[in-house]
């Protein structure tokens, strides 16, 4: 399979999510959206997985298909792993655009490593995936629970409804069943990797898109990053940790420009 551009989906958020920004960008470039593990109806494998493991995930992936150097664009986790597996495999990326990464810096990792070792289910964002329903009677019934939640406000009807119909299959005894579980979000939060050996070791154009009322990439986070790395770019715009989201459209716009700019470049 020969694509441009693989797209790299967030935890919870299968990549059927993103089809506005998804579509934008293939208007311009083949793109293949992939499914993480977590969607491969599989139960997790406990508690604890790996980032690595699914960086490992888009390198086969990309090496079965005969398609590097490929872009990646990913989205926060989808990012992150984007990161661990350019850093690894540097010849198989051509580039990354990060849409509000997960780039946590090692100190804050160290903590949050300790803490879900101890209390494997006792942050807030882990006890709301275990909770979060998981059958609904059909789409319309799951559509009207997520528009009614806060951190969804700033996301189209067009939008929330292909996450809606991305994340949920026809279940046997009818309704409706989300596909990327509870117990399978809950071991990616609980494993977030410590980035900053591979944002230090990026070779290729990156650039950063991130969302300035985000409070997963901060300015000062960022402001970290940069730090690490000067090669790396990075652009702010209105939005929040779901920017490619709320905001497809402009996401896709920035990260064609800078495709294009360095693909003019070599």
């Amino acid at each position: 399979m020969s694509y441009r551009v693989i797209f790299s989906h967030a935890n919870g958020y299968p990549a059927g999510s993103y089809r506005v920004l998804t579509e934008a960008i293939g208007r311009q470039y083949s793109i293949r959206p992939f499914d993480h593990r977590p969607l491969w109806g599989e139960p997790p494998p406990g508690r604890f997985l790996s980032w690595q493991t699914y960086a490992n995930d888009l390198i086969e992936r990309i090496e079965a298909d005969q398609a590097g150097p490929v872009w990646l664009i990913g989205h926060s986790m989808g990012a992150a792993s984007g990161i661990l597996a350019a850093a690894r495999r540097p010849e198989l990326f051509a580039g990354i655009i990060a849409l509000d990464p997960v780039l946590v810096p090692t100190r804050i990792w160290f903590w949050s490593v300790l803490v879900n070792r101890l209390m494997p289910s006792g942050m807030p964002i882990i006890k709301r995936a275990l909770a979060r329903p998981h059958e609904f009677d059909d789409l319309d019934s799951a559509f009207a629970f997520y528009r009614a939640k806060s951190v969804f406000s700033a996301i189209s009807d067009e939008v929330l409804r292909d996450y809606v119909e991305a994340g949920h299959a026809v279940s046997e005894g009818g309704g409706v069943r989300l596909r990327y579980s509870g117990a399978w979000e809950a071991c990616v939060y609980r494993s977030v990797p410590r980035v900053t050996p591979s944002l230090s070791a990026l070779t290729c154009p990156v650039l950063i898109v991130a969302g300035d009322t985000s409070t997963v990439l901060t300015p000062a986070i960022l402001e970290g990053v940069h730090q690490l790395n000067s090669r790396i770019s990075s652009v702010v715009l209105p939005g929040g940790h779901l920017l490619p989201l709320e905001s497809p459209e402009q996401c896709a716009e920035q990260a064609l420009v800078f495709i294009e700019a360095h693909d003019q470049a070599l």
